[in-house]
């Protein structure tokens, strides 16, 4: 999804004509390298689920109105570490976590898909006993898994951000070479590895601190399966066509806000006119002169519209009325969004 990864992907194809193979075997991700990561305070907290162990973050009162933070294509959870602790301090409990394939979570066999993680995300909140609505927030291609996850469960949601949400638009001639069956494997095998390197590089210079943002990458990047997890992510995610799971969340009364740079290059911002169509209650934030990495460069001004969005909408009032607008004695409260203000919010009836 990347443009640095796109422009790379020209070298790669005439790198990989050379036969050279760069890099050695990996090793694999095991319980005792999870030990050792933990111990060593990169990684957090583990979940067994049904097609493998998922690595989550969490901070927060276990009382504060819950936020799901879902990651891109490359960068898993790491990318929410200042989000994380600041929403934490304002007083959210906030989840984030890492997709298979990414992070130090396992990298199971076959597709990576929509599907698979939508089963990831339905898991880990059993797993962790979140059965109350929360706000849920998506980033680039976790844009796309917000908004089937949304389509799915809308039950689930309080509200929804979309960070440069992918689903929209068309797919590029570069995308279409790196993602086509056998030649895109190929490429991946012989220069993925530096390809997404390179990227991340280029990412870890809008963060606060990029040596730190560097290690993160590399503690994840260096366990066996990382880049064929993207690589099927490209190939078999709807980063394209996602658009009947927008269609459906712009048939409810999901309060929705879409957070997009003008800059962007990856995930360009006129996509934002396909998606508001669909969406058409969602409300959109340009960032003027920002490039795609928003919850890298751009932390302090997302965290106060996620804090903005998120008091607005702590409350929903639905059934009847005109555009679900209920009043009277037709309206009724959602479930509370959180276990602390429950009398409160029934006061405001």
């Amino acid at each position: 999804m990347k443009n640095t990864l796109l422009i790379l992907s020209l070298f790669a194809a005439l790198v990989v004509t050379s036969f050279w193979f760069i890099g050695s075997a990996k090793p694999e991700l095991t319980a005792e390298a999870r030990t050792q990561l933990t111990s060593e305070g990169v990684a957090e907290n583990f979940a067994e689920l049904s097609e493998g162990v998922v690595h989550y973050r969490q901070r927060g009162p276990e009382t504060g109105p819950m936020i799901v933070l879902v990651h891109g294509l490359s960068n898993p959870s790491y990318v929410w570490k200042s989000h994380l602790e600041s929403l934490a301090q304002a007083g959210y409990r906030v989840l984030a976590f890492d997709n298979y394939g990414r992070g130090f979570s396992d990298r199971p066999d076959g597709e990576y898909t929509a599907d698979r993680t939508d089963r990831l995300l339905v898991e880990l909140l059993d797993y962790l006993a979140i059965s109350r609505p929360f706000h849920m927030v998506g980033y680039s291609m976790g844009g796309a898994t917000a908004a089937v996850f949304a389509e799915r469960h809308p039950e689930k949601l309080r509200s929804l951000t979309l960070i440069a949400p992918a689903g929209a638009g068309d797919k590029s001639f570069l995308v279409s070479l790196l993602t086509a069956p056998g030649l895109g494997d190929l490429i991946f095998h012989y220069v993925g590895d530096m390809m997404w390197h390179a990227s991340a590089k280029v990412d870890s210079l809008s963060s606060n601190d990029p040596t730190a943002y560097m290690a993160d990458y590399e503690a994840q990047a260096r366990y066996e399966g990382y880049t064929q997890a993207l690589l099927s992510s490209l190939q078999h995610y709807p980063l394209w066509d996602a658009g009947d799971a927008f269609s459906a969340i712009g048939a409810s009364e999901l309060p929705v806000q879409i957070v997009w740079g003008t800059e962007d290059e990856a995930v360009p911002h006129t996509n934002s006119e396909e998606i508001m169509t669909l969406i058409p209650q969602a409300e959109l934030h340009l960032f003027d002169g920002v490039d795609h990495r928003i919850p890298q460069s751009e932390a302090g001004r997302l965290n106060t519209l996620l804090v903005d969005f998120v008091e607005a909408n702590r409350i929903r009032r639905t059934s009847g009325g005109v555009g679900g607008k209920a009043r009277g004695p037709e309206a009724r409260l959602e479930p509370a969004d959180c276990l602390c203000h429950e009398d409160a919010d029934d006061a405001q009836l």
